[in-house]
């Protein structure tokens, strides 16, 4: 009876799959991410730098301070003169063919609906006890995905807010949904009571 139960208790515990997530504690926050991101190290001027790379070989940077770029003010349209386009080079071009974009005789002169040819989309949602912004390309893989946090505590009005983004460049779909996934449990220790 005794080696049954610990044969069954021996099997128990090497049939337990290891877990698939791992939880990194970056100080300020913790982010629970697949076992094989790997912590990024950054240093910083006037911030708290830092961030992640993925199994894709993608690197999330965070940058946590009065400082932190806020890319949902940079609308951005993939129209471009033809003057423009001759200038990029093979590799840009090469992209391009990939993602809904318009070339044009003159950018400014040209009849078009910008909203046709956005390069990002913007939404909405809470992370933890903030209000988070969150930005993906409208075309998968072509540009930054990542989310932004106006104000983690103080405010505008005394220039003493700390602010956080967190974002990637082309990442793949699958890579994308993990860091929002991610981003989404994210557990802020100093900040949310």
């Amino acid at each position: 009876m005794r080696k049954t139960l610990s044969i069954l208790i021996l099997l128990l515990i090497f049939s337990c799959k290891k877990s698939e997530y791992k939880t990194i504690d970056f100080g300020s926050f913790e982010l629970t991410v697949p076992q094989n991101w790997k912590e990024y190290e950054i240093k910083g001027t006037d911030s708290y730098v830092g961030g992640l790379v993925t199994n894709e070989q993608d690197t999330l940077i965070f940058d946590l301070g009065w400082y932190s770029g806020d890319l949902t003010k940079n609308i951005e349209i993939l129209v471009f003169s033809e003057s423009e386009y001759s200038e990029f080079s093979e590799k840009q071009k090469s992209r391009l063919e990939k993602v809904k974009h318009l070339i044009v005789d003159d950018e400014f002169t040209a009849e078009y609906d910008a909203k046709e040819y956005l390069k990002y989309k913007f939404t909405k949602d809470s992370i933890a006890c903030f209000s988070a912004k969150f930005i993906e390309p409208t075309n998968k893989g072509f540009g930054a995905s990542g989310i932004y946090i106006d104000s983690l505590k103080g405010s505008g009005t005394n220039h003493n807010k700390t602010s956080m983004s967190f974002y990637g460049n082309n990442l793949s779909e699958s890579t994308q949904a993990e860091f929002f996934k991610a981003l989404k449990k994210m557990e802020f220790k100093d900040y949310c009571q």
